[in-house]
């Protein structure tokens, strides 16, 4: 019975036998048993005579426990989760089956819930409310399409001031994707926030370091291209970015629950209806304004955008195939032959591929595949067989005369050099040019006209290179080999002496020795 309604019954009880009823016209008149008018008027007796508190009136009393089939196994249990701190309520329901406990799983897991959550009391956190125009924070959250069962990762970004947001769905999360989302949000908002939250995203931050984040130094070049700072949310704190990671909750309540999609490019149309229609038009949780209007006050506030967007083209190094293939992201794309065992450049963003040599010469260009689909794009050329010989054997001969001589022998030696010499060409990859032909030189002393042979000398001599180091050492040398054209003339010291009015060699006063000058002499 409720304590409130308990109160009244007694109070009715009480007035009503001051009048003179008996407890059973009572009991029949309210309605309830006669006993529990005796209970109701025997406890207002003893309230009366002993006294109570305050809170002790208004409190209720905490409810009595009942006991439990786990009370008998409560020191075992101890034991357990003092060794095992993450021992989950399956497996301790495992242990306590196996000591003759008889109970389900559930009163475990209850068990197990309310323990921890106990010992891990909530935490109390200050909301922070930024400045117009100051916050934005973006992140992932991957999701399963109701109907189609496709998976997608899910962007959000939202500015701090104005809860404007935009979405977007993609099948990855690559450093690409991240650049290009952010740059679109920030075209949607019609400006640049001061600065940008995010957690240690992959693309983002590199590392830690001495507990701070070591950011990825493309992400640093775009930032600087858009002038916003960044700020990285410590590690295992979510709610540092609370305001990108609460819309990602009225995602899964609003847009993905009660709906089927057939596909994603049905859900991406879904999307960019329910992010104007619904998620825009939610009322701001300070201003009770719309978060349309909010965003239409912000955008002054915001930096403006600078006039040509940055370039989030994806560029990676690759190395044809023998068939004249580069692979890009499970996918194949053709070049001409003469390009074989050439290190090339490959300029990729979500609809077009494009290949360039080291000259920035543009080689091919390609509509992109769906990522991991195998397919190929190009016409195959002319070559009969998988290797040949003299285009391979003419990519060696640009290395120098000791590459030239190596390839020779070795197609002399061997009495199948085709994989040979493709895999010498492959070694590239992991190791430079320069570094190569020493080994291709040590090789010959010894007549081991062998790529195995020429392995072993490289892992045992030299130090493995990435190709980004490769190429920006072949740009060095370039720039060196100008330089020697148009040498810098280091200029001598004395020159200086004309910009301090005295001798170069001469040490400037300073202190009191500069204030006993004569007045009249110019400082």
């Amino acid at each position: 019975m409720d304590e409130a309604v308990r109160r009244r019954l007694a109070y009715e009880a009480q007035r009503r036998q001051q009048r003179g009823e008996s407890q059973r016209s009572i009991s029949r008149v309210l309605g309830i048993h006669r006993n529990t008018v005796r209970k109701l008027l025997e406890e207002l007796a003893a309230r009366r005579e002993q006294g109570e508190s305050a809170p002790e009136r208004e409190v209720p009393p905490p409810p009595m426990r009942r006991p439990s089939k786990l009370d008998a196994f409560a020191e075992q249990i101890e034991s357990w989760l003092a060794t095992y701190e993450d021992l989950t309520a399956v497996r301790l329901h495992e242990l306590l089956t196996a000591a003759g406990f008889t109970g389900q799983y559930t009163i475990v897991r209850e068990y197990l819930r309310g323990r921890r959550k106990a010992e891990r009391p909530k935490q109390a956190f200050q909301l922070v409310e930024t400045p117009a125009g100051y916050q934005a924070q973006f992140d992932w959250s991957p999701y399963v399409l109701p109907g189609c069962g496709e998976k997608v990762q899910f962007w959000g970004c939202s500015l701090s001031w104005s809860r404007a947001r935009a979405f977007e769905a993609w099948d990855n999360s690559r450093q690409t994707t991240i650049l290009g989302c952010l740059k679109r949000s920030l075209e949607r908002f019609g400006g640049v926030p001061q600065q940008c939250v995010t957690d240690t995203m992959p693309g983002v931050v590199d590392r830690w370091e001495c507990d701070l984040p070591i950011l990825n130094v493309r992400f640093v070049d775009f930032a600087a291209y858009y002038r916003f700072t960044m700020n990285i949310a410590p590690r295992g704190m979510a709610r540092y970015k609370g305001k990108t990671e609460r819309p990602f909750w009225f995602v899964e309540r609003n847009l993905l629950n009660g709906r089927q999609f057939a596909s994603v490019e049905e859900f991406k149309e879904v999307l960019a209806w329910w992010v104007n229609e619904r998620a825009m038009q939610r009322p701001h949780p300070r201003t009770k304004r719309t978060i349309a209007e909010m965003l239409t006050e912000e955008r002054p506030c915001l930096k403006p955008l600078p006039v040509r967007p940055y370039d989030t083209r994806e560029v990676v190094i690759r190395l044809p195939d023998t068939y004249g293939y580069v692979r890009h992201q499970g996918n194949f794309y053709r070049v001409a032959d003469q390009h074989i065992g050439e290190l090339l450049y490959v300029c990729a963003d979500l609809e077009r591929v494009e290949v360039f040599d080291r000259g920035i010469h543009r080689l091919a260009e390609y509509a992109r595949l769906p990522d991991g689909s195998g397919g190929r794009q190009g016409e195959a050329g002319t070559r009969r067989t998988r290797y040949d010989l003299t285009l391979l054997t003419e990519r060696l001969t640009a290395w120098g005369e000791a590459a030239a001589t190596f390839g020779q022998r070795l197609r002399q030696k061997k009495r199948c050099p085709g994989p040979e010499l493709a895999h010498l060409l492959g070694l590239q990859v992991t190791w430079s040019a320069e570094d190569i032909v020493k080994a291709l030189e040590h090789a010959t002393l010894y007549d081991a006209y062998d790529v195995r042979a020429v392995e072993r000398i490289l892992e045992t001599r030299c130090k493995p290179r990435s190709l980004e180091a490769q190429i920006a050492e072949t740009t060095r040398s370039r720039i060196r080999e100008v330089m020697r054209e148009h040498p810098i003339q280091q200029r001598p010291l004395t020159d200086y002496a004309a910009l301090r009015g005295g001798d170069i060699n001469t040490p400037p006063q300073t202190g009191d020795a500069a204030d006993d000058r004569d007045p009249e002499t110019p400082a």
